[in-house]
């Protein structure tokens, strides 16, 4: 009985040894769950029967003017319509290779109504836009084209002197541009606690996409990956800078060639920093139930059913499931606007 009791002694104390040896080799904090869950059901669906979207996918609101953009359209990118009343007032950003047309449009950010920004990655430039409610129309104003040390910037934030964007060499996490597009400052590393993954840094830089969110008031910056389930976010005001990793962690992928191959789970979709906190849809399937769903002829909804929201440092506050799947996010009041794909109105109101 003796030997038995020490022998299960020996069992623990080797348990806890391992348990912490495993969580030393964590480089950066983790959030495990919520302190609060909150079901939320649409409490309005919005749309117009002379507007037609194919992929509702981001959704920027601005005093009185609101603006879609539809990823994969036939004909025009972005409409505009009136907030609150949603009545619209103009297409724009027209599908094609003219000079006054964009080849894709990947974000959309409202300063006012004569100073709408637009991501047009495959042409390399963010354009600047004028919508005009009285006359019903938008004009193309600027273009600003990208410093060619870029590669692919695929999102981007406004600032006072210029923009931020993302960083898709893998050498960097985002990139200070002047107004002309320049690049001013690059700033920091992917934060993998692999640093063997650092070996083909263009792999990493796929596997690490990140969407971004800047407040120009609280002058917080928040960046969640597309894969796994990573946060990072810097004050660029006070300094301040911390990664989060959730329980899925950093993104999982394979390589070959240069090229990063998904596996895991699709982390988050979409983020927004608000005045006092930052919120992010995330979807959280893993890539095996993909498959497997597709192999049985199913289809999952595009986009994610939760919404996490953080503070400014990245304290979890609480989590809202949703009752529908959606990607883009906007703020109003109390309000979350979002697009969805798993219904017939492009907007769906919590």
């Amino acid at each position: 009985m003796k030997t038995w009791k020490f022998s299960f002694f020996l069992f623990w104390i080797a348990i806890g040894f391992t348990a912490c040896q495993d969580s030393s080799k964590h480089i950066y904090p983790r959030y495990e769950q919520f302190p609060e869950t909150y079901n939320e059901s649409c409490v309005q669906e919005i749309g117009n029967d002379s507007v037609f979207f194919r992929y509702p996918y981001r959704i920027d609101i601005k005093d009185s003017l609101a603006i879609l953009l539809d990823l994969h359209n036939d004909s025009h990118f972005l409409y505009a319509f009136t907030f609150p009343d949603w009545q619209p007032i103009t297409p724009f950003g027209k599908r094609g290779e003219g000079p006054d047309e964009i080849l894709s449009a990947e974000r959309i950010r409202i300063c006012s109504p004569d100073s709408i920004w637009v991501l047009d990655s495959n042409r390399a430039q963010i354009t600047r836009w004028k919508v005009s409610v009285a006359d019903k129309k938008a004009e193309r104003m600027e273009e600003i084209p990208l410093d060619k040390q870029l590669l692919r910037t695929l999102d981007f934030c406004k600032t006072d002197s210029g923009f931020l964007v993302t960083d898709y060499t893998g050498s960097y996490r985002y990139h200070v541009l002047d107004a002309k597009g320049r690049i001013q400052k690059s700033i920091g590393s992917i934060p993998t606690e692999d640093e063997s993954l650092r070996e083909s840094l263009p792999a990493l830089a796929q596997a690490w996409r990140t969407f971004m969110s800047y407040n120009p008031k609280n002058q917080v910056l928040a960046l969640v990956t597309q894969l796994g389930e990573t946060v990072e976010i810097f004050n660029l005001k006070t300094g301040f800078h911390t990664v989060l990793f959730g329980p899925n962690g950093e993104p999982v992928f394979s390589q070959q060639g240069g090229e990063a191959f998904p596996k895991g789970i699709k982390g988050f979709n979409e983020v927004l920093v608000a005045d006092s906190c930052i919120y992010a849809v995330f979807d959280g399937v893993s890539f095996k139930e993909r498959i497997r769903n597709m192999q049985e002829g199913k289809k999952l909804a595009k986009g994610g059913k939760f919404v996490y929201v953080f503070d400014l440092e990245g304290k979890p506050l609480r989590k809202l499931v949703l009752d529908h799947s959606v990607f883009g996010l906007a703020l109003q009041g109390e309000r979350l606007y979002t697009t969805s794909l798993d219904n017939n109105n492009p907007v769906i109101l919590y």
